[in-house]
């Protein structure tokens, strides 16, 4: 062993040549943000991500989008991925680091609520392209702490840095972020597995093909369905053989757990229209189909010269068809009176739930 010298400040400490491995830059990799006893920051190496060996839907294409306009762009560019877990948020925040790494570029993981000078010394210390992923930053990050991260958002730094930001819950989300691309520049809501990610992943795993319109219609009648209960309803259908309806039966993914979702309706009585004033409820029914076994709509009619109300009443067994990933529903019960519902993509209601 050569003997050689480590200068620390004013301190000087014995160590080996052997022990010195200098780097100019850091390598491709996972890197952890930690603090020494001396409360002194430093990067601990870490496991690099792994990805499934295929992925679907759209992964691929944002992956590519996102560090291409990192690339492109003169300035840093921030991210923001929203939505529950099984969403997908996480599965692109680390193929995104995972591409990135494949072209020597690094990745910084924050799973503490750091801030002030001396962590933003750090980053901005770092004088290459890197990733800094803040995973589930709301959590890690309250209301309070928030604000002191908009500074390192905002710093200048010798070299570019891709922002991402994963979270639940959007609103929890510090309003300084919000609609300020200059902070962050891609903001992506994942409300659920889409269609086209459901149909690839069926093409590729479920054993009989035949039940592929079948999940996906039952997929699209949850508001949320997420990756964890797709993997689940194939597995369990190839383990038994059997069709998704069979499936969930004994799986635990029920309709009755599912949040409302808010649609727009059409009540058709003897092949006419009803007018939106002559019925008597909200102009959007906040309701679950597959969990709705009975309800009514009363509306207004003439009986010659004199208003008569009358109810017309459906139940799930009413339900005739499901249309446009199943974003349609129609009802037709035993008078032959028609209801069509149209799920409506309702945003602003999540506010007020998440508090």
């Amino acid at each position: 062993m050569t003997s050689a010298y480590l200068k620390r400040g004013n301190a000087f400490q014995l160590t080996s040549r052997e022990a010195l491995d200098l780097h100019e830059k850091l390598p491709a990799g996972n890197f952890i943000v930690k603090k020494d006893p001396h409360e002194n920051f430093f990067l601990d190496s870490t496991e690099s991500f792994t990805l499934p060996s295929k992925l679907y839907g759209d992964t691929s294409v944002n992956t590519h989008r996102i560090l291409h306009t990192f690339h492109d762009r003169s300035d840093s560019t921030g991210v923001l991925l929203t939505g529950e877990k099984g969403s997908g948020k996480t599965l692109l925040a680390k193929s995104i680091c995972h591409t990135a790494a494949a072209q020597g570029i690094p990745t910084i993981l924050i799973n503490a609520p750091w801030a002030g000078e001396s962590f933003n010394a750090v980053i901005q210390g770092i004088d290459q392209p890197a990733i800094v992923l803040f995973d589930e930053f709301e959590k890690v990050y309250d209301p309070e702490t928030q604000p002191a991260i908009l500074t390192l958002l905002d710093g200048v730094f010798p070299s570019k840095k891709l922002f991402i930001l994963t979270c639940n819950n959007k609103w929890r989300i510090d309003e300084n972020m919000r609609n300020r691309p200059g902070r962050i520049f891609y903001m992506l809501d994942f409300e659920g597995l889409a269609p086209e990610f459901i149909r690839e992943y069926c093409e590729a795993n479920l054993t009989d093909q035949q039940h592929i319109d079948k999940v996906v219609q039952i997929a699209g009648s949850f508001a949320k369905f997420n990756f964890d209960m797709l993997k689940s309803l194939i597995e369990e259908m190839n383990r038994f053989r059997e069709g998704p309806v069979d499936a969930l039966k004994m799986l635990n993914i029920k309709a009755e757990f599912a949040d409302r979702q808010f649609f727009t309706y059409i009540l058709t009585i003897d092949g006419v229209p009803v007018p939106q004033e002559d019925i008597d409820s909200p102009t959007e029914l906040a309701m679950n189909p597959l969990n709705q076994s009975e309800f009514s709509l009363s509306y207004r009619t003439k009986n010659g010269d004199e208003d008569e109300y009358l109810e017309a009443d459906f139940s799930n067994r009413d339900l005739r068809k499901i249309e446009n990933n199943s974003s349609r529903f129609t009802y037709v019960n035993d008078d032959n009176e028609v209801l069509v519902l149209d799920r409506k993509k309702i945003e602003s209601y999540k506010y007020y739930d998440a508090f």
